[in-house]
């Protein structure tokens, strides 16, 4: 398998960053949810920085370190893997809060044991974690998975930086010495909110007998088409307001 440098941001996809970043932005002045944001963020960082595939992870201000979104279910799990073997290029990227960048994750076996072998069999060949700063700690990261080996230009890193610090407006809302005390109730409340959302997904899999991926994308579409945060989508779904049946399930 050949490298693959990947080349700087092109002007072709000058329209997309611009509509990525307004759409996060307009959330960030609007009403925001902190998973719906988080959601953003993954989805742009997959979009823009040609990651196969996405994810953030916070850290729990009771300990430990979460998965609070992914952009697919392969995703979900090399995270999971991480918080329960702590360890892993997004778990160094938050205990240092620096770019933990792993052109070919064969020629890490020994630095993450348990978590090398696993990322590889799933098919993924290079990681790049980028710290969630804040007042020069990590509060998270943003994954981007690849599975080719990959470098980033500076520009690509300069952008993934960027998306990681719109992540970060997401969950401070609050100015001055206030923030740290938002950014423990928001990270509690993305958490609170990621455990509805799976509960959701495993009650509309289980009713219209299908994966926990198109459960997923079921969910997100019934949310896009009525106006709805999947948050509110899936409270309505476990609280017995909204009936699995009426979501259409996503084919592709």
């Amino acid at each position: 398998m050949t490298d693959r440098m990947l080349g700087g941001v092109p002007d072709t996809h000058g329209q997309q960053l611009t509509v990525a970043l307004a759409e996060i932005t307009s959330r960030l002045v609007g009403n925001p949810d902190a998973t719906t944001v988080l959601q953003l963020v993954t989805d742009t960082g997959a979009r823009l920085l040609r990651a196969n595939a996405t994810g953030v992870m916070l850290a729990d201000p009771r300990g430990g370190i979460e998965v609070v979104s992914a952009s697919d279910e392969p995703a979900r799990f090399v995270e999971l893997l991480q918080t329960q073997t702590e360890q892993g290029p997004c778990v160094d990227c938050i205990v240092t809060a620096t770019v933990i960048s792993v052109p070919d994750l064969r020629s890490e076996r020994s630095r993450w044991p348990d978590f090398v072998p696993a990322a590889l069999e799933i098919g993924y060949q290079a990681v790049v974690a980028v710290p969630l700063r804040l007042d020069g700690h990590a509060i998270g990261g943003l994954n981007l998975l690849y599975t080719e080996r990959t470098v980033l230009t500076t520009d690509e890193s300069h952008l993934a930086q960027m998306i990681s610090d719109l992540a970060v407006l997401g969950l401070v809302q609050e100015p001055g010495s206030q923030r740290a005390n938002r950014v423990a109730e928001r990270t509690l409340a993305a958490f609170n909110d990621r455990v509805q959302l799976d509960q959701a997904v495993g009650l509309i899999a289980g009713t219209l007998d299908i994966n926990p991926a198109a459960a997923r994308a079921a969910l997100a579409e019934y949310a896009r088409r009525n106006r709805r945060t999947q948050r509110e989508v899936a409270h309505a779904i476990t609280d017995g307001g909204l009936d699995p049946t009426t979501l259409t399930i996503v084919e592709g």
